[in-house]
């Protein structure tokens, strides 16, 4: 199983998607959407350095998520692959 974040594709949320690709995140456009997968059973993201906003940071799981949310503060992101 892979590990992916979908993001709307939006200018306000590219800083995030540029932060998942230092991450290791693979970026695929599909549809209005960025797909970001990982081969890594499990991955954190760090707001810092982003310049997004805590509200936008906030939402950057609303477009869907293929794994599990381990934790979700104002300065990081804790996903990894969910149980099969």
């Amino acid at each position: 199983m892979t590990l992916a974040v979908y993001v709307l594709d939006v200018p306000e949320f590219q800083p995030l998607a540029r932060t998942a690709q230092k991450a290791g995140m693979r970026l695929r456009r599909t549809g209005d959407y960025l797909e970001l997968s990982s081969p890594d059973r499990q991955l954190v993201l760090s707001r810092e350095g982003t310049g997004i906003r805590t509200a936008l940071w906030h939402a950057a799981l609303t477009g869907g998520l293929d794994g599990r949310i381990v934790s979700f503060t104002s300065e990081t992101i804790h996903l990894e692959e969910a149980p099969r």
